[in-house]
């Protein structure tokens, strides 16, 4: 028998009746509800190599309540889990839903239970599967795209200097913690080797630079001004409501969450997710579109030219996670697909920046 008294770390664990106390106390159930019957089914479609996610269906006695839910997990591996320990993605991931998702403007699944405890992580979500979701490898349109960046600026615009998020230790500066740059940079290093054979040359002297700046690029989007950053803000972590031509936008997957300059984001976003000639056409209509978005929230004090050089060195930066990710073990056929496209897309945005910004 599961020893209750704990966090589950299976979904073996996941019991109706762990379920049904949860729940209660954290008031999505009424006392006099009880979760007699639940099934599980892995959310794989997606799946990354830093969790694992399943969709819960609940059977009720008494007032019901919601007939599914979404449960998040550490990841099966006992590297992936080290990794994840390392970089607190679990911790950034349970105390951005517990801390900071009651205040976002940004759109995320409603929090029903959240909690670390040791190697031990469950996070129980709402389920969006209603929602539509965008094939990344496919790519968006310019609808969706704009629906993005209209609802970074949102989030970004909230937390704009923001004192408080500096109170938040477990909140790093950068994805990868600005303090952790020398290991990282030599990780960019070896994922770069084995990469660079398919990647499109024009790229290679801008990105040879990178490997070696790799730090100062780091230290500059960890600078002020900061915001919150999603950290991983693409097509496989957000749902769209409304139709294509109007759509709104869901973030989930927060466990890159972290302070930086919020372009960040926004090139994360367009270098992976527009195919190269739309992104081109309409990329820099889409930071104009992002700094109005934040005059709009109350950012004072940030130039244009200060967004494009911070855009520039971000894709410098989003590139060096992709080829990390590419280097290593892949925990799908779909995720090697992601990761070999969203390097192709990263260099075609990295040669169409002006030389000047990228640093050449």
């Amino acid at each position: 028998m599961p020893d209750e008294t704990l966090l589950p770390s299976n979904t073996t664990e996941l019991t109706a009746r762990w379920l049904t106390a949860t729940l209660t106390e954290s008031g999505v159930l009424d006392s006099r509800s009880r979760i007699f019957a639940t099934s599980i089914e892995p959310l794989e479609a997606r799946a990354g190599v830093n969790g694992l996610t399943y969709r819960l269906r609940l059977k009720y006695s008494g007032e019901a309540g919601p007939p599914t839910i979404v449960a998040k997990l550490p990841a099966a591996s006992p590297a992936a889990r080290g990794v994840a320990a390392f970089q607190r993605w679990y911790e950034r991931e349970v105390r951005f839903y517990t801390e900071l998702a009651a205040d976002s403007p940004l759109r995320v699944p409603e929090p029903y239970f959240g909690a670390v405890e040791g190697d031990r992580a469950v996070l129980l979500l709402e389920d969006l599967g209603r929602l539509r979701q965008v094939d990344q490898i496919a790519g968006c349109t310019i609808s969706e795209a704009e629906a993005a960046v209209d609802g970074a600026a949102s989030m970004h615009a909230r937390w704009w200097e923001d004192e408080g998020l500096d109170e938040r230790g477990w909140l790093p500066l950068t994805t990868v913690h600005v303090e952790h740059a020398r290991p990282v940079q030599g990780a960019f290093r070896r994922g770069w080797e084995a990469v660079r054979g398919r990647i499109d040359s024009a790229a290679h002297a801008a990105i040879d630079r990178a490997v070696e700046s790799y730090p100062a690029l780091l230290e500059r989007i960890g600078s002020g001004p900061r915001t919150l950053l999603h950290g991983d803000y693409r097509l496989d972590n957000l749902f769209f409501d409304g139709s294509e031509g109007q759509p709104g936008v869901f973030a989930f997957d927060w466990q890159f969450a972290c302070r930086g300059r919020g372009a960040y984001d926004v090139a994360y976003f367009l270098g992976l997710d527009l195919e190269p000639a739309l992104r081109k056409q309409h990329e820099q209509r889409l930071l104009l579109r992002y700094m109005e978005r934040l005059i709009e929230g109350g950012v004072r004090g940030y130039t244009i030219d200060e967004c494009k050089r911070d855009y520039a060195t971000s894709l410098l930066l989003s590139f060096a996670v992709f080829a990390i990710g590419a280097a290593g073990a892949q925990a799908s056929e779909r995720m090697r697909l992601v990761h070999e496209v969203g390097l192709a897309r990263l260099a075609a945005a990295i040669i169409d920046q002006d030389p000047a910004l990228l640093g050449g």
